[in-house]
């Protein structure tokens, strides 16, 4: 018998919303330090803006799957 589906608490929807807020901000500045170095001919501007994009995206998923189901 599985378990019922109650969905995240109010204290989990808080938690990962400061989370994503950190987050973002990390965000910001990881891709303006990226642009600087692509801009500056460094080719480590590119990985920093590819890992940067793989975090994002992980991310996206893993709210879509705590609003839709199971974490």
């Amino acid at each position: 018998m599985s378990e019922p589906h109650v969905g995240w608490t109010m204290e989990q929807r808080a938690a990962v919303k400061r989370y994503f807020q950190f987050a973002a901000a990390f965000a910001v500045v990881g891709i303006a330090l990226s642009v600087f170095l692509i801009a500056s001919g460094n080719s480590g501007g590119w990985a920093l803006l590819g890992i940067m994009g793989c975090i994002s995206i992980i991310s996206y998923f893993f709210i879509q799957k705590g609003k839709n189901g199971r974490a």
